[in-house]
């Protein structure tokens, strides 16, 4: 009797958790100080080891618990019937939900603000082009015009960090979609449905980010074909211009 109530208290310890999602069963028990004399037991130790696994190295995972203030130096009544594999199984997959909505939330708050960045510098460059049309022939010509090239070079600087996040973003939404199938059939229904809506919610806040730069990106396009267009009929007069004037001095 000793020895066993020695081990549900043991048991009690190591499921006392705060709220933390991967649990590792020595540093568990450093935490919460149990004293060395009670692990001495070779009872209490064997029947630890043929329940959590402590001999082969594996974790055991609990759900998240917000412990009251007034309550945390008490320990938490589980009764060990109730952790079962399955029940274990599932606190895991929710676990791992958690984590990969994590990833996928931070993967596309990077994402959404490269985008913007990048936006904002092709509307910068939309400016710089709209002031190359009206600076043409002019001695400020050269200077927007390198304004353009050094503008237009964070731009892509930009997009570039922009995709390499987005590549990111498809190996966590990967990861989320196969963690919430998990989670489902593990009988995690919630975590499962979460996911599935976390999954849902990133994606189209995602979209919006990229049109917002795509919208940037076509309008860039017109101001660059005009600045074009403007500059051909600029050359073409120059041309004419200096015609002109070489047939008036052939003439003379």
């Amino acid at each position: 009797m000793a020895s066993s109530s020695s081990s549900y208290c043991i048991l009690r310890r190591l499921f006392y958790l705060r709220p933390l999602s991967f649990c590792d069963i020595g540093a568990t028990i450093m935490r919460r100080r149990i004293r060395f004399q009670i692990l001495k037991s070779k009872s209490t130790i064997g029947w630890l080891h043929r329940l959590t696994g402590l001999g082969t190295g594996l974790s055991l995972c609990a759900k998240p618990l917000v412990i009251p203030a007034e309550e945390d130096n008490k320990l938490l009544d589980i009764d060990p019937k109730s952790l079962t594999h399955s029940s274990l199984v599932r606190n895991a997959a929710t676990v791992v939900v958690d984590a990969a909505s994590a990833l996928v939330s931070q993967s596309v708050i990077a994402a959404i603000e490269l985008h913007q960045q990048h936006a904002q510098h092709v509307y910068e460059l939309i400016r710089l082009y709209e002031q190359h049309i009206t600076t043409i022939g002019a001695p400020m010509e050269e200077d927007v015009w390198q304004e353009i090239i050094g503008e237009r070079v964070k731009a892509d600087d930009v997009r570039r960090a922009a995709l390499e996040v987005e590549t990111v973003l498809e190996a966590a939404i990967r990861t989320l979609e196969h963690a919430g199938e998990a989670a489902y059939q593990a009988g995690s229904e919630t975590a499962s449905l979460i996911a599935g809506q976390r999954v849902t919610l990133a994606m189209s806040q995602l979209e919006v980010a990229k049109a917002v730069s795509s919208n940037a990106l076509q309008e860039l396009a017109s101001v660059q074909e005009l600045s074009i267009t403007v500059t051909s009929k600029h050359a073409e007069q120059e041309s004419e211009e200096g015609q002109q004037q070489a047939a008036e001095t052939a003439a003379a």
